[in-house]
């Protein structure tokens, strides 16, 4: 049997998950990061996208994250969530009409708009709202 080590998924109704995992997969601001047991301790914001938990013997758990933080510290790993859900919960063509219309209110807005910052958020949670398919993991 693989190594393992315990993963939390916190959102602010509650707790996710919480079990061991022998690997979880995520989207920072910088790309995507990797994280297995014996990972060294570090933290780091999560970008709206999928989280890909690997249990073991071929299993696999996603969840479709708005964005939060992740803290890896003393071989566990813990992801706090702005809100998570399902990917399979999520309808790709609402949200690729969703998208549309960000973009074109990001069209319209200076990076010294007061709401810019709010606005990129929603336009990069719809993005992946609407490349849900292409953002998991196929095939496991």
């Amino acid at each position: 049997m693989a190594e393992t080590f315990n993963f939390r998924l916190i959102t602010p109704t509650g707790v996710l998950f919480d079990g061991a995992v022998e690997q979880v997969t995520a989207a920072g601001p910088l790309g995507e990061f990797g994280v297995l047991p014996m990972h060294t301790n570090f933290i780091t914001s999560i970008a709206p996208g999928v989280i890909t938990l690997k249990l073991g013997e071929g299993n696999f758990n996603e969840f479709l994250l708005a964005g939060g933080l992740a803290e890896v510290k003393d071989g566990a790993m813990t992801a706090l969530a702005v809100e998570a859900e399902a990917p399979g919960a999520v309808n790709s063509a609402a949200a690729a009409e969703q998208a549309m219309a960000a973009e074109q209110r990001m069209a319209t807005m200076s990076m010294f708009d007061p709401e810019y910052e709010e606005a990129a958020h929603s336009l990069a949670l719809a993005r992946a709202r609407a490349q849900i398919e292409q953002l998991r993991r196929a095939p496991h």
